[in-house]
């Protein structure tokens, strides 16, 4: 009897360890799936402020914008002889837009990350800690996970200077603004993401970093765990899979009255739409010092009226200043302060032909004017990038805060960078094809795109 259990036991041993390597897939096969992408406004988000007023929301809304932008900088004028520990980035809750929910680790621990197109590792906090923030449990447990593995000293994946090499371990150091940091081990793990028909898709070996010392970081008291790098660096999401995904993703930010409030998909591979006969492309600009995803932007247009910016206004500079970057992380388009300067003039001169009243400044926004419900001469604006032209619409191009009988041009300066921010991408559906080196987008009503 004891022999016929053994047997069984042993056979479905073998069934279910047949089953794993069957559902498991290894970052070279071909794939898609979708996350959730979670606004901060939405109540589904970790880090939904509540109910706030409008007022209250265009406000924050402008300082999220302005401290995106200050993080992006500092990522920019980063280069790869500096040593690690004494970068500073001003990352935190308030220069991140978006959330995710994914597991990661066997069994499936549930994690939500801050979704960031500017960074590259992923990490997240790990028990045991040595400090970590006041998270929401559960925290991920490297101990209680079977498939976790440290990376050693000697493995090509530990590139150095960006990591070093401590007790054999590959460690590394990442500093924020406001005196954050994290600490951990450069370590793999099956990271499971939602695939088709209620399946999952684990993918085996994932890079990510294992942060068991964390201090200082805002978003304490949250289930915010970590960091979800969608950059081009190597130890990225996007990276990582760049074979699986056959190297696209695409989001599509959903528009709705209440700003930044309704949740979106961040599609992957299989899961984008990679050929629309309407779809403009215009291709990436790579540059070593930087990861971030820049566009060749070579003019602009208010209204019907292109200003004609002289050849490299926009361009990227050896120094990190310059250029311009396609982001979710900022809400407001972000403009460098000397082109702003122009673009505005050109918004004021129409509204003042009309003879709409300005009204001081919002937040960062400037050029701010009284409501008035009868107005409706908004006009568009176009973003004139290499070989395609981005026009956003005005339902897209303003703040309006009806109760305080307001509104505001959706256009922040910024000294040094140009992003074009998630407020002017809704309805947009914008897919990143790494493999061709392109980002291509169409108009398109995102409330219908459903998982």
């Amino acid at each position: 009897m004891a022999h016929v259990q053994s047997s069984r036991f042993h056979a479905v041993f073998l069934f279910l360890t047949v089953l794993v390597s069957l559902l498991c897939f290894t970052p070279s096969e071909s794939a898609g799936f979708s996350l959730k992408l979670i606004p901060r406004f939405s109540p589904e988000s970790p880090l939904y402020p509540g109910n706030i007023s409008q007022s209250e929301r265009i406000q924050k809304l402008a300082e999220i914008s302005h401290a995106r932008a200050n993080y992006l900088m500092s990522k920019s004028s980063q280069n790869a002889t500096i040593d690690p520990e004494n970068i500073h980035l001003t990352v935190h809750e308030d220069s991140i837009v978006y959330s995710a929910e994914l597991s990661l680790g066997t069994p499936q621990s549930s994690q939500f990350f801050l979704v960031d197109g500017g960074s590259g590792l992923i990490w997240t906090q790990c028990l045991p800690c040595i400090n970590c923030f006041n998270q929401i449990p559960p925290l991920f447990n490297s101990i209680a996970s079977t498939t976790y593995q440290k990376i050693q000293c000697n493995d090509p994946r530990c590139r150095k200077p960006f990591y070093k090499c401590v007790n054999e371990k590959c460690v590394y150091t990442q500093k924020y603004g406001g005196g954050a940091v994290t600490k951990g081990t450069l370590s793999t793990e099956t990271f499971t993401f939602p695939y088709t028909n209620g399946r999952v898709l684990p993918v085996q070996d994932m890079i990510f970093g294992c942060s068991n010392d964390n201090q200082d970081f805002t978003f304490r008291g949250k289930k915010i765990s970590g960091i979800l790098g969608l950059n081009r660096a190597p130890e990225s999401l996007v990276s990582q899979l760049k074979s699986t995904i056959q190297g696209r993703f695409s989001y599509c930010l959903v528009y709705v009255d209440r700003e930044m409030e309704a949740t979106s998909i961040l599609r992957f591979g299989e899961d984008t739409v990679s050929t629309r006969r309407d779809y403009k492309t215009t291709p990436l600009m790579y540059q070593t010092m930087t990861s971030n995803y820049y566009l060749n932007l070579l003019d602009i247009s208010v209204g019907d009226r292109r200003i004609g910016f002289p050849p490299g206004t926009f361009a990227l500079k050896p120094n990190g200043n310059g250029g311009c970057i396609i982001d979710t992380g900022a809400i407001a388009t972000l403009i460098d302060r000397g082109p702003y300067e122009r673009v505005m003039k050109e918004f004021d001169e129409h509204f003042k032909s009309f003879g709409v009243q300005r009204v001081p400044k919002v937040g960062g926004m400037e050029y701010c004017y009284k409501y008035n419900p009868k107005f409706r001469a908004y006009i568009p604006m176009t973003f004139h990038f290499q070989g395609a032209d981005y026009k956003v619409e005005p339902t897209y191009m303003y703040f309006h805060d009806n109760a305080k009988g307001y509104f505001c041009v959706a256009l922040m300066p910024f000294a040094g960078k140009t992003v074009l921010g998630a407020w002017q991408q809704q309805d947009m559906l914008v897919l990143y094809d790494l493999n061709l080196g392109v980002v291509r987008f169409a108009p398109e009503n995102c409330a219908r795109d459903k998982f």
